[in-house]
């Protein structure tokens, strides 16, 4: 080789370094010009793999040409695990909250924060359009929960304050005297979303739920779904509300609606989370 063409390449190197500079591990050593990844996310309430696929493409080539993703549609946290496990994909695509319990128990994952590519997602529930009243109910309360203080104090209990090792608390749902309110939640998306392997709900939205039931008056039932089904199960009447679905953040550079599918609406937001990749340590 050359110095002209050994010049080029250590340039091109030390581009792609600075790029991906405060990725974790050593992970900028292992990239290439023009490599594509294939990277899992949960299957999303509207949009398709492929119509996934096209809009983030446009979102990828915002940050750099040098390196963009094939996004892979999974049902469930586990499966999507399984996948990354057995090489099918090479990351995952997850919530900062979520991948900072993942990383905690599996000291063979490490979180990949891609500078340059900063997006996030706000949480909210989803009724069915006709549901007026009750999507009404429910804004009132969580926004009342915001200005109480209430949501802070149990995103600080059973998100950022769960110490490492720690498993999110079971929460009770109160016994009240109101008609029983069906909601659909995934349960595999810990610290989160989580159902037991007895079938009771932990962690965060459980008390976020616990503490909607108490202002509406209203028991809540839980139903567990798959991620791709939540819609369905709105659509079927088999829940009332699925908690959680999620919207780009104000100000994303991903389509506002991407995930809103015709006849639900979306609650105002309740919580908001980074997205960040998570792959194995080299």
């Amino acid at each position: 080789m050359n110095m002209k063409k050994m010049a080029a390449v250590v340039l091109s190197l030390s581009l792609i370094g600075a790029v991906f500079a405060g990725c974790g591990g050593n992970r900028a050593k292992d990239l290439e010009t023009n490599v594509r990844a294939k990277v899992g996310t949960l299957a999303h309430l509207n949009a398709s793999e492929e119509k996934y696929n096209d809009l983030m493409k446009k979102v990828d080539e915002t940050w750099t040409s040098n390196f963009s993703f094939d996004y892979v549609y999974y049902d469930t946290l586990t499966s999507m695990q399984m996948g990354l496990d057995s090489g099918n994909i090479q990351e995952m695509t997850l919530y900062t909250s979520i991948a900072k319990y993942l990383t905690d128990r599996n000291e063979g994952l490490q979180t990949i924060d891609y500078q340059g590519l900063k997006l996030s997602d706000s949480f909210c529930c989803a009724v069915r359009k006709e549901d007026k009243e009750l999507k009404a109910s429910l804004d009132k309360a969580i926004e009342d929960m915001k200005a109480d203080g209430t949501l802070k104090d149990l995103v600080q209990k059973y998100i950022t304050g769960l110490k490492k090792g720690e498993e999110p608390a079971v929460v009770p749902m109160p016994g009240l005297t109101g008609a029983p309110l069906k909601v659909a939640i995934t349960g595999d998306l810990p610290p989160l979303d989580l159902v037991l392997a007895d079938g009771t709900a932990a962690g965060f939205n459980t008390a976020v739920l616990a503490e909607i039931g108490k202002r509406l008056n209203r028991n809540i039932e839980i139903v567990q779904v798959e991620s791709a089904a939540r819609a369905a199960a709105l659509s079927s009447k088999k829940a009332d509300v699925v908690f959680w679905v999620t919207l780009p953040a104000v100000g994303s550079k991903v389509p506002a609606d991407i995930d809103k599918p015709e006849g639900l609406e979306m609650t105002v937001p309740y919580y908001q989370d980074d997205i960040v990749h998570v792959g194995k340590k080299k």
